[in-house]
């Protein structure tokens, strides 16, 4: 993969790969009845920022351009998710509708992040959301299961695809989980600020981690106490046991095991393997409007790539953009471009064709008109085929083939159509025969 400034330019290999790549994952959510929407590329500024103006704001592309002679100043710019688009579709389409609603949308997105190893300024993003009125008064729990199946079934098929050897461990927590607990430690408060700090422990060194921590708490035990939790090894049987280890007083705590319980036991009877799902209460997605249901999927041999998709629970998001509405929905998404890049790294490039064609018919001038009659039939046969351009030397044809890596050529001779055949010539194994018109 070929990059200009950290956005792709690709070669035919790369862009083969990610075509089957998208078809897969196509496939995979039209299989679970997600319908495909897209929206626009550009959004107005102040639907992107209506939430979290600060975190987003250094990181959208802005869209300049003139209007009517006036200079229209940053009032629109390209998406940086899907996400907040779609909240903005739903409320232009509510009475359409029919909720829950469930969606796919397979698009680019723009983030002038900081670039590094797997991260771009334009990537593709896969995601699945279901959605509902808040009003319904409906949890809904079992699609925050539905959601990672389906991913998780997305990914076993890619790595199939590519030959690749590979387990997804699912990491989930409930963010509601680790909020009632830094409520029971008085730090209520202090909430967006540890969560920023516990998001990124797996990037930090365990002194950094403590240090930050402690600017905040004031209070070494705390730290060690939030430490403490962060680290627990929970399972489905002994997840009860935290609020027994850490000493945790808080009524509304059972409430939020239990829920993640469920979560669990619908994605076990959906047929994940529990060895492939791990409760990490370090995953905790700091924004303010995730709630409950957080996730992120990882390879299991290979954490360098970081994790290869995401998912959470949203409550009342499209409240910031009109404060009228209250919808809640779960999500995944699918970090296309990520795991494009790793596949690339670990895949024999020769399984990637540099052409999508077949075979190559080589082009006499004595015989132009039937072999192009016979290009057409094998085209409306729906063969993978091309017709050189012109009339050259049969040497020349025959490079043309192996450096598009064509394996077969089709030549008519003028004695050949006589015959009312045709030859195949296979350039690995330079043999031939002869097929009846």
């Amino acid at each position: 993969m070929y990059r200009v400034w950290w956005f792709a330019e690709l070669t035919p290999e790369y862009k083969i790969l990610e075509e089957k790549m998208l078809d897969t994952i196509k496939k995979n959510y039209r299989q679970f009845w997600y319908t495909p929407i897209e929206t626009p590329a550009v959004e107005r500024t102040e639907v992107l920022t209506a939430k979290w103006w600060w975190e987003v704001k250094n990181q959208i592309f802005w869209v300049y351009w003139l209007a009517q002679g006036t200079e229209d100043l940053k009032e629109y710019s390209l998406h940086f998710d899907l996400t907040v688009p779609f909240s903005r579709y739903v409320l232009d389409y509510r009475w359409e509708l029919a909720f829950p609603f469930k969606r796919s949308q397979i698009q680019k997105v723009w983030r002038g992040e900081r670039q590094q190893r797997w991260r771009s300024k334009e990537f593709y993003q896969a995601d699945i959301d279901v959605i509902w009125e808040e009003n319904t008064w409906k949890d809904y729990l079992f699609y925050d299961a539905e959601v990672v199946r389906v991913a998780y079934a997305t990914y076993e098929e890619i790595f199939k695809q590519f030959n690749i050897n590979a387990k997804i461990k699912v990491n989930i927590n409930n963010r509601k989980i680790i909020s009632w607990f830094i409520d029971s430690l008085g730090l209520k408060d202090n909430l967006t600020d540890i969560s920023i700090i516990i998001d990124k422990i797996d990037k930090i060194s365990v002194e950094k981690f403590i240090e930050e921590l402690d600017d905040i708490t004031k209070n070494k035990e705390i730290t060690e106490k939030i430490l403490k939790f962060c680290r627990y090894e929970a399972s489905f049987d002994n997840l009860e046991n935290i609020k027994i280890e850490l000493w945790i007083k808080n009524d509304e705590f059972d409430k939020w095991i239990y829920e993640l319980k469920t979560v669990l036991s619908y994605m076990y009877s959906l047929g994940l393997d529990k060895n492939n799902v791990i409760i990490n209460l370090s995953i905790i997605r700091w924004l303010a409007y995730y709630t409950w249901t957080v996730f992120e999927t990882f390879i299991d041999w290979d954490r360098s790539l970081g994790s290869i998709g995401s998912g959470w629970r949203y409550e009342r998001l499209t409240s910031y953009i009109d404060s009228s509405t209250s919808f809640s929905w779960v999500w995944f998404s699918i970090w296309v471009t990520r795991m494009e890049e790793f596949l690339f790294e670990k895949i024999d490039k020769s399984n990637l064709q540099k052409t999508t064609s077949d075979y190559l018919i080589i082009n006499f001038e004595e015989t132009i008109d039937e072999s192009l009659r016979l290009y057409t039939k094998l085209v409306w046969e729906w063969k993978t085929v091309e017709f050189y351009p012109e009339s050259d030397k049969l040497a020349k044809q025959f490079k043309y083939a192996d450096k598009k890596s064509i394996r077969y050529c089709l030549i008519l001779w003028e004695q050949e159509i006589k015959n009312w055949v045709y030859v195949i010539k296979d350039l690995k194994t330079w043999e031939s025969r002869e097929i009846r018109l």
